[in-house]
């Protein structure tokens, strides 16, 4: 459950695309960043149990890529349970990029189409008794797979496949109720 000791603070950003990085301009969505959304000393279980919940699949617990990528077939959350980091949004030559930095208990929605990627593992007790910056990573249920993109040539379909998933409503992960879209 999203954490009820305290309350959580969105903060929202828009993104402006950059090449061939869709960015949240196809579609407005914005990337939310849920500051304290758990108890720092949320177990993985619980913070899965809450996405379950909203309507989101819990895929991975793990960190997050060095490289800038984004899904251009799915919608992403991301909650910290572990260490924090330094991201960046927007792809890496963006001027318009965003950096923001999150720790344990934050979370995150990724809208589908915007370029993310770890700038700095600051550190901290990672899941399992190990260092570093972990997170849960999960996508709404019954949605496609997710993909990998980097802004390249040769990336076929990616502002129609953007556009497809930006019209579905999803859950929030995190708060649950109608997130957006449609």
């Amino acid at each position: 459950m999203a954490n009820q000791t305290s309350p959580v603070t969105l903060e929202k950003h828009q993104v402006s695309s950059h090449g061939l990085i869709p960015n949240t301009s196809l579609h407005g969505i914005p990337f939310i960043h849920y500051k304290s959304a758990f108890a720092s000393a949320a177990s993985p279980d619980d913070v899965e149990q809450t996405l379950y919940a909203n309507g989101w699949n819990p895929t991975w617990r793990y960190t997050m890529y060095k490289s800038s990528h984004f899904h251009s077939t799915t919608h992403e959350a991301l909650v910290v349970i572990s260490g924090s980091a330094e991201i960046l949004l927007g792809g890496d030559e963006n001027p318009h990029a965003v950096t923001v930095t999150v720790k344990t208990g934050d979370a995150m929605f990724m809208p589908v189409g915007v370029a993310h990627r770890l700038v700095k593992d600051v550190g901290g007790r990672g899941w399992g008794g190990g260092e570093g910056f972990t997170m849960v990573g999960a996508y709404p249920v019954g949605g496609e797979a997710w993909d990998m993109c980097y802004g390249k040539e040769g990336e076929n379909e990616v502002e129609e496949k953007v556009r497809e998933v930006a019209g579905v409503e999803v859950q929030d992960p995190i708060l649950g109720g109608k997130l957006g879209g449609g």
